[in-house]
This record gives structure tokens, C-alpha cells and sequence, in this order.
């Protein structure tokens, strides 16, 4: 068996700084969009470990570092939300009232579609609250009976969809406004969106981050007390 001790960390950095740099030189938004090298970066691994049967596991906890180095990365978006603060700061009741819409939104749209799909409430109940990061969705999740592991990997799924079509899609039905998309961004597509907001403009980015933020907090609030009144009514 191959050991990845010394593959692991290099292959991961050096596929998404190639593919970054590839990224910034296409100019089609369609073409830019379906290059992300987030997206492309997990599909060349995921092809890689299947075609050379190696195992996840070990791959994984030789490239621990890069997930320890998740939260310090979190904690950086501080730096554009200083950086924007006055213009947060003057929307800020806008922006918790977009948030708390595309909460009971994304809730109400899940349930519908589990009763219309007549799924079982477990799985009904795994999909009722994936419009925040992983951790929140995995707490939120397990509070009302659902599959906190389809849930988790479900949000992964969501946020690359944002990273790779939300900015194209936001344009392609004319909203502009870097505030707008920040925020729709921030609150439906969580922390891959956002990064992917911020290599777009700092704006965006900025806004993202504290859309993603307030949705943490919100879904937390929100979906605990919608879920249950929503399931009665319609599974």
C-alpha cells in the first residue's frame, strides 16, 4: 500500500494554486464558473484515490493540517468585513431580514418538495435546514431526527454549486449589486460560497461573510420552531 504521508498536503496546494491560476485567465463566465478550482481541485482527487484504489482515511489524516487550518481561514474574513463595516453597519436590519426570508425560504421549499416526493420524515428532516455551514447543519439536523452525515455531505454539494454558478446566475437575471449578491450568496451557498465571493471582489465577499454568519444564527432560531409546524402540515 502506498503511503501518503508525503503526497497528501502537495497534491491538494499544488492542484488548487494551478488551477487558480488557470481560473484567472478565463474570460467566458460560463467556461470561469465550471473551472473553480474548489470543484475541480475535490473531483481530480476524488479521481485520483478511486483510479489507484487508495484510501480516503489515510489520504485524510495526512492532510490534517489543511483542516486545521480552517478556522484561522474563517476567522480571516474579519478582515473584510473592517474593511466594509460602514456599509454593513448602515444595512445591517436589511441584511438579517433578506437572511431570515431565505432561511424560511430554503425550509419551506425542502418540505414541500419531501411531500411532494413523499419521502420518509428522517430524510424530510435531513434536508429542512442545509442553507448554513456544515456544523451548524449537523447540530440543527440531528435536533429534529434527521441523517446529520447526508445532511453535511448535501451542504458540501450546495456550496459548490454556489461557487460554480451563483455569481453567473445573480448576473444572468440582472442583480449587480455586489451588497445583493454578497448576501444571497452568503446566506444559500455558506462558507465555499463565500470564498468563492471573495476572490470575485472584497464586497461580495465582505457581505458574504456576514450573511453567512447571521444565517448560522438564524437557522439555528428559526428552523427548530418552523420544521415542526411545517412537517404537521404537510408530511
Amino acid at each position: 500500500m502506498i503511503d501518503l504521508w508525503w503526497l497528501s498536503i502537495p497534491v491538494i496546494i499544488t492542484l488548487f494554486l494551478g488551477l487558480r491560476k488557470l481560473n484567472t485567465t478565463i474570460n467566458n463566465p460560463l467556461l470561469k464558473a465550471l473551472t473553480n478550482p474548489v470543484f475541480i481541485t475535490i473531483t481530480l482527487i476524488a479521481i485520483l484515490l478511486v483510479s489507484f484504489s487508495l484510501p480516503y482515511s489515510q489520504f485524510a489524516s495526512h492532510s490534517q493540517l489543511l483542516s486545521y487550518l480552517l478556522e484561522p481561514a474563517i476567522v480571516a474574513l474579519a478582515l473584510p468585513l473592517y474593511q466594509q463595516f460602514v456599509h454593513i453597519r448602515r444595512n445591517l436590519l436589511l441584511i438579517v431580514g433578506c437572511c431570515s426570508l431565505g432561511i424560511i425560504n430554503a425550509t419551506v421549499v425542502a418540505t414541500l418538495l419531501s411531500a411532494a416526493f413523499n419521502v420518509s420524515a428522517q430524510l424530510a428532516a435531513s434536508v429542512a435546514a442545509l442553507s448554513v455551514t456544515t456544523p451548524i447543519t449537523l447540530l440543527v439536523t440531528d435536533s429534529l431526527g434527521g441523517i446529520a452525515s447526508l445532511a453535511a455531505a448535501m451542504v458540501i454539494f450546495i456550496g459548490l454549486l454556489g461557487a460554480l454558478f451563483a455569481l453567473l446566475i445573480l448576473r444572468q437575471v440582472g442583480i449587480y449589486n455586489h451588497q445583493a449578491q454578497g448576501v444571497a450568496i452568503g446566506t444559500a451557498f455558506h462558507a465555499i460560497g463565500t470564498a468563492a465571493a471573495l476572490v470575485e471582489h472584497p464586497r461580495i465577499g465582505a457581505f458574504a461573510s456576514v450573511a453567512m454568519a447571521l444565517s448560522a444564527l438564524l437557522t439555528a432560531l428559526i428552523v427548530p420552531l418552523l420544521y415542526p409546524f411545517l412537517s404537521q402540515a404537510l408530511l
